[in-house]
């Protein structure tokens, strides 16, 4: 756009300089120099707006969709979920109209996919399950060194908002974050209905196991009370999760389903 300007900016001055010298020497009347004027003006308008803003809207969505169809974890969405895909590059469209990097602004997508995800989750397999929180935590833990606070952002988006983790994370924790995400809606997506149900008595051992972080638990469900130390919640995820992973997979996975069937 500013390109354009700074070639028919000039254009027109030339244009306007021409019209007066002709006014000046020649018999053309003054409303008929603004005629002259005025016409390619008209005409360069009706061009831009019924072409060219049409062309570069379609190409701007063409490279939203065809990004985000060749990137992990999205690209799977266009078969699975079309409804949300839609919404996806639809927003993604938008935000690189208004002159973000494709690549940042997929990253400011992540938290439509949280209702998604929560939802594979119960129905994963107990390694595709256990391998996307192994992930998650990793992601904590770089986020908690760099700053508790982005760390609860992550962990609690409906509370200050989530993160962008393409802007904060190194590229090789995304990918592999991509890659697990992909992973848990292939595998749900494959599992058979009624495989994964919820709970079983082997959550018995995790929760013993977890029973040592005490009250502050409790603390992990109010992440919107004033009165909850927020800089140390992140680091009692971590506790908490690292603690579940360390179980046997079944026993983790089912300790995990039953958390977020409960909190989300």
């Amino acid at each position: 756009m500013s390109s354009l300007l700074l070639i028919t900016l000039p254009a027109f001055a030339l244009l306007a300089l021409i019209i007066i010298v002709l006014i000046k020497t020649t018999r053309l009347r003054l409303w008929q120099g603004l005629i002259l004027f005025l016409l390619p003006l008209v005409v360069a308008n009706l061009l831009w707006f019924s072409w060219a803003v049409p062309q570069q809207q379609a190409l701007e969505r063409d490279r939203a969709v065809s990004y985000l169809a060749q990137t992990p974890g999205y690209r799977v969405l266009q078969t699975q979920e079309p409804a949300l895909w839609l919404l996806l590059t639809q927003e993604l469209t938008r935000r690189v109209r208004v002159g973000e990097p494709v690549e940042q602004a997929t990253g400011e997508l992540r938290g439509w996919l949280l209702d998604v995800i929560n939802q594979r989750l119960m129905r994963a397999t107990d390694a595709a399950v256990v391998n996307y929180i192994g992930v998650s935590v990793e992601e904590m833990q770089a986020l908690n060194a760099r700053d508790p606070g982005l760390c609860f952002r992550f962990l609690y988006p409906q509370v200050n908002g989530g993160v962008n983790l393409v802007k904060i994370l190194p590229p090789s924790l995304n990918h592999k974050e991509a890659e697990a995400m992909e992973q848990l809606l292939l595998d749900s997506a494959a599992a058979a209905d009624g495989q994964r149900t919820g709970a079983t008595r082997s959550e018995t051992g995790g929760c013993a196991a977890l029973s040592a972080l005490g009250d502050k638990l409790q603390q992990l469900n109010m992440p919107s009370d004033t009165a909850v130390d927020r800089s140390s919640m992140c680091a009692m995820s971590i506790d908490l999760y690292s603690a579940i992973l360390a179980l046997p997979d079944k026993r983790a996975a089912n300790l995990l389903r039953r958390m977020f069937a409960v909190s989300g």
